[in-house]
């Protein structure tokens, strides 16, 4: 199993989504998730961390809002932006990382 450090270091990107347990948008992101996957397939890593359980990603990437997305390329921080996006704000993003 990758750890989520070389993930991130991949040539490919990577979109990574932190969220909050018990949040009611865990079915939203999955369904944005989709979305970029059928665009892109296996072009990009997708990502949800939980960072009510993972304090360490949290405080290492200084998580203040739900949910942060974050894109990766080559293990370096490309563009971050918080709330809710439609599915073509996300393939906008990665669209500008490939």
């Amino acid at each position: 199993m990758k750890t989520f450090e070389s993930r991130i270091a991949e040539g490919i990107p990577s979109l990574v989504v932190f969220i909050h347990a018990g949040e009611q948008d865990a079915v939203e992101i999955k369904y944005l998730a989709e979305g970029v996957r059928k665009e892109y397939g296996d072009r990009v890593n997708i990502m949800r961390v939980d960072a009510s359980y993972d304090h360490r990603l949290k405080k290492q990437y200084d998580i203040k809002a739900y949910p942060t997305w974050i894109l990766f390329k080559r293990g370096e921080e490309l563009m971050r932006e918080t709330g809710h996006k439609t599915v073509d704000e996300l393939k906008d993003l990665v669209a500008r990382a490939l």
